[in-house]
């Protein structure tokens, strides 16, 4: 079946001396599953994990070449001896498994996300970076030359540990990149940015890989196809370096994605949440496409989550391969799932626990998918419905009708084991329901609301997490029936209906935080309502936000749409304080071309006892600003008016945000551990 509607995505193809089982790679990112510089067992059993998943091959994370070139204290050194035994380790499982397995060499000139102490920056030239707020020397020749014997000498390494091929990192503006513009390039030497001299450096370190890694390895570059920041370079600049470097003779492979590190709206680009539309690569990548010897490989990746927009890219010449870094972040076993026609769990684009953790300084993880970088720590659920043949290939499909497939991938499962009552049908609850049901349990889920959801819902009928509700909503509607939860909508629980239960879990969610009763003539509505009822919502509007997530955001942005005059005044040093800078660079972008006013860092009070704005840092008092609505996202306290009667009951706990309101990763993390009894970390 997965040849029939993948026809193109899932089909082999031949990169210089290497076969590649199908056409999705997952491309370099940072893991966090590094111990002094090297591999560590967990950054194994992470790959070994999307290898056995039947991806067609692995591109391991952006590893320094010299010292100068850490990007964090949790970079792999390539140009070390003692990585060729991790390099070894991760060959063999990756290759055991079936997929071929590339490392990405890296040096990021003035880009360091390094915490203090921090060690002194090279770049081409002397010029300060905007997002890093790094101060760099420039580099000099000497210190050229000694880079690129880290590139040898890097590249001979990962053919001593075993490895199948090589991309240099020439994207986002990382070092190799900074030569290329007189934005960050003022040499006058031979490495200057004149058409002679911009790519020297990418040239030389070409050479110096090919010359470390002989003519076994594939060897590549990764390029960007718009660094998508303002007075830098678009689709068309990028294409034409790509073009000159495939000029050279020296590359096989071209690995294009999108932004700009340097910048906040470029490297929102470099992984950009929803919604920034859905395989983002496409036009940029084409234009690259054109652009280059048909020769030469195309890999293309940046927000492609799902299994039909590979095959599309693919299909319409595009790309040759495409990455689906972030689908299989979420989900390893993307591609053996769709081959035996099984649900596969949805990247839903939130930034927060891939990225966001690597932003951290954190280990990889993923909301939706507690399991993904604890692959030692929780196993992979056995799945209780089978296919009936083993999954990873695409022959598996190959031997079975799509009906067959069906039938025996979407059978409901009949549980037999306990009965869980889990009360509340957020992110948590839901949870909870599920792996107590894939563990066998009989599970039964209330939620008082008419649907599941809780805050998720609510957020999802904002821009920001439309396409993140939409995809959780389907993906745990298909699993709940698949495993059998009896789903009691409109039911608020009492402790009663736990009589039967062995177990209950009380996932009740938060409440929003509503502050002392203030002497004002405005309307006062909630965030929550006002994003779930805009229309009922007279204008102008004060958004008071206390700073702390997305409600006061998306309520600002959902009535700015819906034609209201709004004022965002924030009560902490900018918006968005606590969501992932990726999400709040978009957020920012939005809510400015709609034309919504910021007041910063002022917070709502009650003075003489009437409301009026207070900034944080003076205590200077100002009126309100014209309105008839005031909107309050102060905050959220736990909604465990149900708690008393169940605390002294033996197996109960409580788990998300009805303990302490946090985020939609605790949430689902702690659900997860108190259905499996066991504890997560």
């Amino acid at each position: 079946m997965a040849v029939a509607q993948y026809p193109y995505a899932l089909s082999p193809y031949t990169l210089g001396q290497l076969r590649l089982r199908n056409r999705i790679v997952s491309t370099a990112h940072q893991t966090t599953l590094v111990h002094d510089h090297l591999p560590t067992d967990d950054l194994v059993a992470y790959h070994s994990a999307r290898a056995a998943g039947g991806i067609g091959a692995i591109f391991l994370e952006a590893t320094a070449v010299h010292e100068s070139g850490l990007l964090t204290p949790h970079t792999l050194c390539g140009y070390l001896p003692a990585i060729v035994d991790g390099y070894r380790q991760l060959a063999d499982v990756i290759h055991g498994h079936g997929a071929c397995v590339f490392v990405q060499l890296f040096h990021g000139g003035r880009e360091q996300i390094a915490t203090a102490p921090r060690p002194p920056a090279l770049a081409p030239s002397a010029v300060p970076t905007q997002r890093f707020h790094v101060e760099p020397r420039a580099i000099t020749a000497r210190e050229i030359k000694e880079i690129l014997a880290g590139f040898e000498r890097s590249a001979k390494l990962a053919r001593d540990g075993g490895l199948d091929g090589i991309e240099i990192s020439a994207a986002h503006g990382y070092l190799a990149a900074q030569f290329f513009t007189p934005r960050t390039n003022l040499r006058t030497d031979a490495y200057s940015a004149s058409a002679e001299g911009r790519l020297r450096f990418l040239t030389e370190a070409l050479l110096a890989v090919r010359r470390g890694a002989g003519s076994e390895l594939a060897v590549g570059v990764r390029l960007s196809a718009d660094e998508i920041a303002f007075d830098h370079s678009g689709a068309q600049e990028c294409a034409e370096v790509a073009a000159a470097i495939a000029d050279t003779g020296l590359v096989q492979f071209v690995s294009a994605a999108l932004g700009y590190s340097s910048t906040y709206l470029g490297s929102t680009y470099i992984v950009p949440p929803p919604p920034a539309k859905a395989a983002a690569v496409a036009g940029a990548a084409a234009v690259m496409r054109e652009a280059l010897p048909p020769t030469v490989t195309l890999i293309a990746t940046t927000r492609v989550t799902e299994l039909s927009q590979a095959e599309a890219l693919v299909a319409d010449g595009v790309c040759d391969l495409v990455g689906m870094t972030r689908a299989h972040i979420a989900d390893p076993e993307l591609v053996s799932k769709a081959a035996a026609g099984r649900t596969v769990i949805p990247c839903i684009g939130c930034n927060q626990a891939c990225i966001g953790h690597y932003h951290a300084g954190m280990p990889i993880g993923c909301t939706v998918n507690v399991r993904t970088g604890r692959e030692r720590t929780i196993p992979r659920r056995a799945e209780r419905t089978e296919p009936t043949e083993p999954a990873g290939t695409v022959a598996t499909a190959e031997r079975t009708t799509p009906a067959e497939v069906a039938e025996v991938a979407e059978a409901p499962v009949a549980a037999t084991g306990p009965m869980t009552v889990v009360i509340g049908g957020g992110p948590a609850g839901i949870a909870a329901a599920l792996e107590a049901a894939e563990n066998g349990d009989q599970v039964r889920l209330f939620e008082a609301a008419p649907e599941l959801g809780g805050q998720l819902r609510i957020a999802g009928k904002a821009p920001a997490h439309r396409e993140l509700w939409a995809k959780y909503s389907a993906w745990i509607a298909a699993e709940l029936e698949r495993l059998g939860v009896e789903v009691r909508l409109g039911s608020p629980a009492t402790a009663e209906d736990c009589d039967d239960a062995d177990r209950v879990i009380l996932a009740t969610g938060a409440l929003p935080y509503r502050p002392d009763p203030m002497n004002t003539d405005l309307t006062l509505i909630s965030a929550w309502d006002a994003i779930e009822a805009p229309e009922l919502v007279s204008g102008p509007v004060l958004v008071a936000d206390w700073g702390g997530g997305w409600d006061g955001l998306d309520a600002a942005e959902v009535l700015a749409t819906h034609g209201r005059q709004v004022v965002l005044a924030v009560a902490a040093t900018h918006p968005g304080e606590t969501i992932h800078q990726y999400q709040r660079n978009l957020y920012l972008g939005r809510i400015d071309r709609l034309g919504v006013s910021l007041l910063a860092h002022t917070e709502l009070v009650v003075s003489d006892g009437r409301a009026v704005l207070r900034n944080i840092f003076s205590g200077r008092i100002t009126d309100l600003p014209q309105a008839r609505t005031l909107v309050l996202a102060a905050g959220r306290v736990p909604n465990d008016g149900l708690w008393p009667e169940l605390e002294n009951r033996q197996g109960a706990v409580r788990v998300g945000d009805v303990l302490a309101p946090r985020s939609m990763e605790e949430a689902i993390l702690e659900g997860t551990a108190a259905a499996r009894r066991a504890p997560v970390s």
